[in-house]
């Protein structure tokens, strides 16, 4: 009951004590009809016993049937009355008509006080036969025989009366009167569910618009008919229905206004955003050209006064350059790539090359900090992009080294299905696990609250997590306080070819190199601090800012030059790739050459792949340089057929 409606509530309440009515009044009327029908058999059969036993009492005594008979048949003709007998005081027949069961013929005399037999189908009456006082007389006898006072019953009369016309009537009279008690209540029924329709409908009306107008369709009305509280009702929620709607347009304008407002400042963040990453991008040749000729100062300026009383200060110029140029490479690198002007270009390699020379740059580094920094030697190959991953391991060990104060570092490299998970472990202070997730945002660290330099800038899990994003792999960080970190990265697997060709050892560069170096750059600066840098190591410069003057100073020259550095952007020129293309065929003899430049744009990179160029990024550290001429060494020392 507690899931009915309005109209099931309404109907149990005018149906039920109707039905309970109708129904006792229907059943105390039905049983005393019945009562009295069976009242009425009851003293119609015992009346016709009695009238028969006063009149045969002289027929009995004088032994008149024909008398007997004549009266047996005259009360025979009354309702109901199936038959008649006249026993003697014995019991024994005297006169009998109709039709009598066989319980009437009771042998031998009637017991006193017997009045009434129930049968299945009839009702027996007996009737005691008194004599009359008249015949009591004395001298009715004339004398013929002594009187005897005798009190005993006459005879009796038995009368069978028949129950099949009243149980007829008794079936007729319940049939019709439920019948009749059953048309009542259906027509109560339904005169109570007409009177309930017109309260319980208005009220589903309003129930169905509540409903619909709590779903949001506010132009949703109630149909107000009739008067009194059921109009109020639906008035009020017309009302309710209007002040929503109003309300609803109210809210959605302010919405609207406010979200044109909040778009036009989201699209001015953005485009501030962007126009800072594409001032960023575009300006990185013009960043990085004044910082590519300070270090290079710096190096010659080391290299010239190596040993002297001034070796602690240009050590201290050295850090102070390489902060600078960190700064700056990791600004233009999350530039670059909140720009999308990085494009990842995959490729299946050996891990364990790249994961090499990463524990090769750092192991001085983790050396002076007394760290133990292992690499566990693996022959799995990946696909990705070797310049993108290399960068996320570089950052990755980088802060592994930086914050790890004592124990070591671990590099390792496990087979997980079609994976592999190459993982960074360190013994350092751990990270809580509420910060997992902020050491990835720029310029946040954890443990360096004070913005001391020597502990980084907060940048490098920030490009990290953009590199991992942009390649499609996950990185995960596995760290508690006091137990370390383990940052992880998940590479695809692939098979490693069947036979590796073995890299040919390198060679150790002598500390003065006698090259013949041609270098043309646009920037007298860039130009001036790599020519002094070459120069001493022991190398040869020539200078140009051009491809016409580079032309003419190399006609001048008795000797070909070992190596061309060439800036990738040129004055007079469309690149640095044409200026190089132009040289080398007209020399027609093997010169190594490379493309110096500060644009950091993929496409320079892969345009300088197609020639064959090697490319090497502003500000050039003096070691890479190095490391460049060491190719070209081991190239013009181990040629190839």
């Amino acid at each position: 009951m507690r899931n009915w409606g309005i109209r099931q509530r309404v109907l149990l309440v005018a149906l039920v004590p109707m039905l309970v009515f109708g129904v006792a009044a229907g059943t105390w009327l039905v049983t005393n009809r019945l009562a009295a029908l069976e009242e009425a058999l009851v003293e119609r059969g015992r009346a016709t016993a009695r009238q028969v036993a006063a009149t045969a009492d002289y027929g009995v005594f004088s032994g008149n049937t024909d008398a007997l008979i004549s009266l047996i048949e005259a009360a025979r003709r009354e309702q109901d009355v199936s038959g008649i007998m006249v026993s003697s005081r014995d019991g024994d027949l005297v006169v009998s008509g109709g039709v009598l069961s066989t319980q009437a013929y009771m042998p031998g005399a009637r017991p006193a006080g017997l009045a009434l037999m129930e049968l299945p189908s009839s009702l027996l009456f007996v009737e005691p036969i008194v004599r009359s006082p008249v015949l009591g007389e004395p001298d009715i006898y004339d004398g013929f025989a002594d009187v005897v006072d005798d009190h005993r019953p006459a005879g009796w009369v038995v009368v069978e009366v028949s129950r099949e016309r009243v149980d007829g009537m008794k079936v007729d009279f319940v049939t019709t009167s439920v019948l009749v008690i059953a048309g009542a209540l259906l027509a109560a029924s339904a005169f109570a569910i007409r009177i309930s329709q017109t309260v319980t409908d208005p009220v589903r009306d309003v129930s169905r618009a509540v409903r619909r107008i709590g779903e949001g369709h506010l132009t949703e009305r109630v149909s107000v008919a009739g008067g009194g509280s059921l109009r109020v009702l639906g008035d009020g929620v017309n009302r309710m229905a209007e002040r929503l709607m109003q309300a609803r347009d109210e809210l959605e304008a302010r919405i609207a206004d406010a979200t044109r407002q909040l778009r036009h400042r989201t699209d001015d963040a953005e485009r501030a955003n962007h126009a800072k990453s594409r001032f960023l991008a575009a300006a990185s040749h013009d960043l990085r050209q004044p910082m590519h000729a300070l270090g290079l100062f710096v190096a010659e300026l080391a290299e010239r006064l190596r040993g002297s009383e001034h070796r602690t200060l240009i050590r201290q110029i050295e850090e102070s350059v390489g902060a600078m140029e960190d700064l700056l490479d990791a600004l233009l690198d999350m530039s670059k790539l909140d720009a999308g002007g990085v494009t990842a270009r995959r490729s299946e390699f050996a891990l364990q090359p790249l994961l090499a020379r990463i524990v090769e740059d750092f192991a001085a580094d983790a050396m002076q900090r007394g760290l133990r920094l292992k690499l566990r030697p693996t022959d799995l190959w990946v696909e990705s992009d070797p310049l993108l991953l290399e960068r996320i391991m570089i950052n990755l060990v980088s802060n592994a080294v930086r914050y790890t104060q004592r124990g070591g570092v671990l590099i390792a490299a496990r087979q997980r299905g079609d994976q592999v998970l190459v993982e960074v472990r360190d013994s350092g202070p751990g990270i809580p696990g509420e910060a997992h997730d902020m050491i990835f945002e720029e310029f946040y660290q954890l443990q360096n609250p004070a913005r001391a330099r020597g502990q980084g800038l907060g940048l490098g899990l920030a490009i990290v997590r953009r590199l991992s994003t942009l390649l499609g792999h996950d990185v995960t960080v596995n760290s508690h306080p006091g137990s370390g970190s383990v940052f992880a990265i998940n590479v695809p697997r692939v098979r490693y070819p069947a036979v590796m060709q073995a890299e040919p050892p390198l060679d150790v560069i002598p500390d003065r190199l006698t090259m013949f170096v041609v270098i043309i750059d646009d920037d007298p600066g860039s130009r001036t601090s790599i020519a002094g840098l070459l120069a001493s190591w022991g190398c040869e410069v020539l200078c140009a800012a051009t491809l016409s003057e580079a032309r003419d100073a190399m006609r001048q020259r008795d000797r070909e030059p070992a190596m061309i550095l060439c800036d990738f952007r040129l004055a007079a020129v469309a690149s640095g790739i044409d200026v190089l293309d132009a040289l080398l065929a007209e020399r027609g003899v093997s010169i190594a050459a490379a493309i110096v430049t500060g644009d950091t744009d993929p496409q320079v990179r892969r345009l300088a792949a197609a020639r064959g160029y090697p490319v090497l990024h502003k500000p050039v550290r003096p070691a890479r340089l190095r490391a460049l001429i060491q190719q070209v060494i081991t190239r013009t020392q181990n040629p190839v057929a």
